[in-house]
């Protein structure tokens, strides 16, 4: 083994170069600067904005400004991304116990990020709000929340870790008390999750013959929604853990002998927990719904032998002003980038008396903004007095195929599958193109998409308020409370569940207003978590609920055990 103790050691003189970082840095300046120089943008071009002007081009439609120019840049930052990632763990690996050397290439990553993920998702809206096969309305409101999201939540890492350098030692030992549990946890519940859906896809993935990297692809995809799903229990245990071990060895109270209060103790874990909420919020308005209806998607093209993952499948959409039913077999997501048509697509047509006028049949159908659309090898049927008068294909191409073209249909893909589509996976955005969609559906109809709008908002602060309650019941100045504070919590975590699905149910029923519904739940269990924690910081037994089924006992004179014994100071006769 002495190969292994020589590389080691060289691995430790590696890491005591002398500017060895710095001259790292300065060579991938170099050679980005190199790249800039020899115009590796038109060797290298992005893959989302040369689809969006190749798409653009084949549609005859003037490519965006913002697409041209986001096309010269983006090459540069996926070149200083992927220069920057092995540099950025390199740097981490030489600074980890010096904070503040490590504060430059954080701050540096972390401000390239956000700018490559803005400027790609920038490319991505504007080539799908200008040039979308779907007919989406556009969103940019909830487009420009997606930004700031974005900037939030990978942008504050710098700022996380500028705090925990400035923090004084009990509160970087309270901290790290209650990460290191919380990061178990979160581990081990996201093993859990992906271990427990492997068994339920695995015949799918072997039917498909998938290969190890496809699947480990499909749940990296997954990981936003994993996080969301996970992240509230793992911070109730990780919370229950940490203040229950620093209580059994009277360390909170020596803290607050110290003259803190329990507030500025539990600083730490509310921060902390602050900042899941952050994350989980930012994860939770696009990522995480998107990531589990596409998990739906790809699970149901896997079991139909699709080669595309689908969308939406057996759609029946009616429209009563055109008085078009449209059928629709599958709907691939590829639809939304132009690679794919939809399939098995059937129109027909009726009078304003009912009778039928024309059906289309056509075993796949494409629409486009400035052409409409287009069914392709298919039969046209036309009706007369209710009864087939005509059959006859589609107009023959000269490229050999048979194409229906007609651009005055008012529908659009995106009204014909978001009416079929659940608001339980639909995005914030998502859910704005739906409601901007259907502006005149049902209220029952419109209800689940209006209270998911409030519920993506409003699910990630239910972390919040179980670590409200937990860390009063968690906290223990004796070592008699601190099993009944644990049973209590998980014991509340149940009841919130539960209420939160039954609020959830009732918006989704329109039996409530959409806001109140999603928030109510949180609102009472935080303002029950205030009582506690009020209770506890001013060194109050925490209020016991009794059933009142028993009756009180009176109060009685102690008495002596024996009696024949005489009294103190009594003479023996």
């Amino acid at each position: 083994m002495k190969w292994l103790q020589r590389v080691i050691q060289a691995w430790q003189k590696a890491r005591e170069i002398p500017y060895l970082g710095r001259s790292s840095f300065v060579l991938a300046m170099i050679l980005l600067l190199t790249a800039i120089a020899l115009d590796w943008h038109s060797s290298h071009p992005d893959d989302g904005a040369g689809e969006a002007i190749q798409q653009a081009q084949m549609a005859h439609m003037d490519v965006p400004k913002t697409i041209l120019v986001l096309s010269r840049i983006l090459p540069y930052l996926n070149l200083w991304v992927s220069i920057g990632a092995p540099l950025l763990l390199f740097m981490i690996w030489r600074r980890w116990n010096d904070l503040r050397r490590l504060m430059a290439p954080v701050s540096i990553a972390s401000v390239s990020i956000v700018a490559w993920m803005i400027a790609s998702e920038v490319v991505d809206y504007v080539a799908h709000s200008q040039m979308t096969e779907m007919g989406e309305p556009p969103a940019p409101v909830a487009f420009v929340f997606k930004l700031i999201f974005i900037a939030l939540a990978v942008g504050s890492i710098p700022f996380a870790l500028q705090y925990y350098r400035k923090t004084i030692i009990l509160e970087r030992y309270t901290l790290r008390t209650f990460v290191h549990p919380l990061l178990f946890c979160f581990v081990s519940f996201c093993s859990l999750w992906i271990i427990m859906d492997l068994l339920d896809n695995l015949k799918d993935f072997q039917s498909a013959n998938s290969s190890f990297g496809e699947v480990l692809g499909f749940y990296l995809a997954l990981l936003p929604y994993i996080y969301v799903t996970v992240m509230p229990v793992a911070l109730l245990l990780a919370v229950l853990y940490a203040l229950t071990r620093m209580s059994r060895a009277n360390e909170i109270i020596s803290m607050l002998g110290a003259g803190r209060s329990l507030a500025q103790v539990l600083r730490p874990v509310f921060l902390c927990t602050l900042y899941a909420v952050l994350l989980s919020l930012a994860a939770n308005y696009y990522w995480a719904p998107r990531a589990e209806g596409n998990r739906k998607a790809v699970v149901r093209a896997l079991e139909e032998k699709g080669v595309d993952s689908i969308m939406a499948s057996s759609i029946m959409f009616h429209n009563t002003q055109t008085r078009r039913t449209w059928y629709t077999a599958t709907f691939p997501f590829s639809l939304r980038s132009g690679r794919e048509r939809m399939h098995g697509v059937q129109v027909r047509e009726e009078s304003p008396e009912g009778t039928p006028v024309r059906t289309i049949l056509a075993p796949s159908a494409a629409w486009t903004p400035s052409g409409g659309w287009r069914f392709f090898d298919g039969q046209e049927l036309l009706y007369q007095n209710g009864s087939v008068t005509t059959i006859q294909p589609f107009p023959l191409r000269a490229d050999g195929t048979h194409v229906l073209e007609l651009p005055g249909i008012e529908e659009t893909p995106w009204s014909i599958v978001s009416y079929a589509l659940r608001a339980d996976f639909m995005s914030v955005p998502e859910i704005v193109s739906y409601l901007h969609a259907h502006p005149k559906a049902a209220a029952d109809k419109l209800a689940p998409f209006r209270t998911h709008f409030w519920h993506r908002f409003a699910l990630p602060w239910q972390a919040l308020a179980l670590v409200l309650v937990a860390a009063p019941l968690g906290v223990a100045y004796s070592r008699r409370g601190s099993v009944g504070g644990i049973a209590g919590s998980v014991f509340i975590f149940f009841i919130f569940m539960f209420v939160n699905n039954l609020f959830l149910n009732l918006g989704k029923g329109g039996h409530l207003p959409p806001w109140l519904t999603v928030w109510m739940p949180h609102l009472l269990f935080g303002a029950l978590g205030l009582v506690l924690f009020n209770y506890r910081s001013q060194n109050r037994d925490l209020p016991r609920f009794k059933l009142g089924l028993s009756k009180p006992k009176k109060s009685q004179i102690a008495r002596p055990r024996n009696r024949s014994a005489p009294l103190p100071g009594a003479s023996a006769t």
